[in-house]
């Protein structure tokens, strides 16, 4: 026998469009977010499908999200040009201006600037990195200050030359004392047997430097790091953890101040290795936090927790088609699992090694390599909407993933003797 709780979501309007917990924009999906914290707000910069062009949603509470249009000054034949003019943004004190770096034919990286973030012009061409020639193709690039070395670095996707794509992969750092001479250090991480590294960032937190990418296999992968003790080295071949699974897309982190939030996008459809749709919704953004020994440990913000504590929680039993939940769950001893049932739409399959989000069938559509203790209760928080499932362990894993369309509502069931201090509510109408 299985304990029964849930709750209703319900949607409201906000900028004229239905709102709901995962945001997308009213007329096309949302990929490759980067987002840019500036006077309380985000900014986050995403790309269109089709052509890649930069767009933007600002929110100073992460969950209500406002289209905001972007300019660019028009452009004259020779500029470096390209429609997603907009990607990582950084604050240059020195011009008091704001930068972007962005790809631009056979690997160099333009630049374009901002004075408020809204409007933009192509930087002068002497702000640029070169080309080299140990590449086929480099992209992605991400600016960020190295204090050591009192430069800027930029890490960027590399596809070596003379390799498929399937083993491609590696990541190049350039760095620069003023944004215009760069020395070009190669790359720095290439271990020969992967993808390209998608949307590679590099920071600093408890005293290690991190890389973060999401390695390409057939789709745009789940957010991976390295650690090392300097910008430039050395980097293992081999990732030191995960963020996330697959379905949280292209993932990137901002600092609000000193706190690392890390935004991604989940697919607009079921997605399978070579069967992605580019661009969807955009997940709830993790805390990113470093543990003792060096390993990265994401939770939901304190901002989102706020909200959501004021809700007007009970327990209630129902079937509906928006839920979620709040409890704490024990695992058994021996390999036993626990399972949590989100039927229709499948299982949260919960193994010490293991996090799967699975359909009704037992396919496992995201997971998340886990150490989870037997005998001490875990709290766990579950957010669905529709056919987007989130789940939050232990205040430092989660995985969220996009499960297959199953007709009927969505009904929450712990097992019995496993959970304790549950709780639900329903989201208020605004």
């Amino acid at each position: 026998m299985r304990l029964l709780i849930a709750f209703l979501l319900v949607a409201c309007a906000v900028t004229a469009q239905e709102e709901s917990l995962h945001f997308k924009p009213r007329d096309h999906a949302l990929g490759d977010v980067h987002p840019f914290f500036h006077q309380g707000e985000c900014y986050l910069y995403y790309l269109k499908p089709g052509k890649y062009e930069s767009a933007l949603a600002r929110s100073k509470d992460w969950l209500h999200w406002t289209e905001t249009a972007i300019t660019h000054d028009a452009t004259q034949p020779e500029d470096w040009m390209s429609p997603y003019f907009v990607l990582g943004v950084f604050r240059d004190s020195s011009a008091n201006l704001f930068r972007s770096f962005y790809g631009h034919a056979q690997g160099r990286m333009a630049s374009s600037v901002s004075n408020e973030l809204l409007h933009w012009s192509c930087a002068p061409k002497k702000f640029h990195i070169p080309a080299a020639d140990y590449y086929q193709r480099r992209r992605d690039p991400f600016v960020f200050w190295i204090p050591e070395l009192k430069q800027y670095g930029c890490v960027m996707t590399t596809w070596m030359k003379g390799r498929p794509r399937e083993t491609c992969g590696a990541v190049s750092l350039a760095t620069s004392p003023d944004l215009k001479q760069w020395q070009d250090h190669g790359p720095i991480l290439d271990p020969g047997t992967i993808g390209e590294p998608e949307c590679p960032q590099m920071f600093q937190l408890g005293g290690r430097w991190y890389l973060l990418a999401s390695i390409y296999d057939r789709a745009v992968g789940q957010p991976v790091y390295w650690t090392s003790t300097s910008p430039l080295g050395p980097w293992n071949n081999e990732p030191t953890g995960q963020l996330d699974g697959k379905d949280l897309c292209a993932a990137q982190i901002a600092f609000d101040g000193d706190t690392p939030i890390l935004f991604g996008w989940i697919p607009l459809e079921p997605a399978r290795p070579g069967k992605q749709t580019w661009g969807g919704h955009l997940a709830l953004p993790r805390e990113v936090y470093a543990l003792p020994d060096g390993n990265l440990g994401t939770r939901l913000p304190d901002k989102l927790k706020e909200p959501f504590e004021r809700l007007p929680w009970q327990s209630q039993s129902g079937a509906w088609s928006r839920l979620a939940a709040e409890f704490r769950l024990t695992m058994p001893e021996g390999p036993r699992e626990a399972r949590v049932s989100i039927a229709p739409l499948g299982e949260i399959v919960f193994r010490r090694e293991v996090l799967r989000l699975v359909d009704a069938a037992g396919e496992s559509w995201s997971e998340l390599r886990v150490n989870l203790q037997a005998d001490q209760p875990m709290h766990v928080r579950v957010f669905i909407e529709d056919d987007l499932v989130e789940v939050f362990v232990q205040d430092r894993y989660s995985l969220a993933a996009r499960l297959p369309v199953a007709q009927g509502m969505v009904r929450l069931s712990l097992p019995k003797g496993d959970a304790e201090s549950l709780r639900v509510s329903e989201w208020p109408v605004r």
